[in-house]
Formats: C-alpha cells, structure tokens, sequence
C-alpha cells in the first residue's frame, strides 16, 4: 500500500511540474508577443524583430497584420 501512495505521489507531483512548465511557457510566450507587438509599433522590421524575440516571420506577420485592422 505504501508503494502505491509514492507512486500516486510521485504522479501528481510530476503532473504539477508539466501544468506549472506549461503555464510557464504560455507566460513567455504572451510576454514575447507583447515584446514583438511594442517593436512593430516602434518601426522595427520583421528581420529585427526575428532575430530579438525568436519569433517566426509568419507569426510576425500575423500580428502586424492583427495590429492593422
């Protein structure tokens, strides 16, 4: 029985660490659109805006166009 509960333990707590990763990893994502969005109204190009944040060039695009309409 005792092995059973560290598995469920073990379990939870790696299920916690994926949800925490994940939630981290949409946090940098939103703060690098932010980044890419706060560059494209200064005048940046999408080479520079590539290179700073790591974003593709089609999903520069996209939110050019986004913040176009």
């Amino acid at each position: 029985m005792g092995e059973f509960i560290s598995n469920v333990a073990r379990l939870l707590d790696e299920a916690r660490t994926k949800d925490f990763m994940a939630g981290k990893l949409e946090g940098n994502l939103e703060a690098t659109m932010r980044i890419a969005k706060n560059m494209i109204l200064k005048g940046y190009n999408d080479q520079a805006i590539e290179e700073i944040t790591g974003l593709s060039i089609e999903k520069i695009k996209e939110l050019r166009k986004k913040l176009d309409n």
